[in-house]
């Protein structure tokens, strides 16, 4: 098993599963945003999420866009579709590069260092976002997650 590094190895979806209809809200991408990237949703333009920026607002995690490739930026300006995560469902999400084999269950928290990412928490992570699904290997940056649980 190789490294996953782009969405499109993960079939290009961020919604992983369809136990239920999700929820989702639009805003106006940025420029930077993919799909699977934690959007903040503070103004008109959804941004990458900064978690040490003290405003940013979590809205979800940024859908595909029907005119961008899946791995590539969303055009700056294009009506975009954020999905709000649901408690126990799936979703394939931006994560920081780990830097050794993550396993299923491992608690992910918002990344410090790169804007739009979840990252692994401490060996134990009360106030975690969510959990690993799957094992992942060192340098993925995509991974299927559990949101909330």
């Amino acid at each position: 098993m190789a490294a996953v590094t782009k969405l499109s190895t993960l079939g290009g979806n961020v919604c992983a599963d369809s136990r239920a209809n999700e929820l989702w809200i639009s805003r106006f991408a940025d420029g930077n945003l993919k799909a699977g990237w934690a959007a903040d949703i503070s103004g008109s333009t959804a941004v990458p999420l900064d978690y040490d920026t003290s405003l940013d607002e979590f809205g979800g995690f940024t859908l595909p866009h029907y005119a961008t490739d899946v791995d590539s930026a969303i055009t700056a300006a294009e009506l975009i579709d954020i999905v709000i995560p649901q408690g126990g469902h799936l979703y394939n999400v931006f994560i920081q590069n780990p830097a050794e084999t993550l396993y299923a269950g491992e608690p992910l928290i918002w990344s410090a260092t790169i804007p739009g990412a979840l990252n692994k928490g401490a060996a134990i992570e009360a106030e975690h976002t969510a959990r690993l699904f799957d094992d992942i290997l060192t340098t993925s940056t995509y991974a299927t997650i559990i949101w909330g649980v």
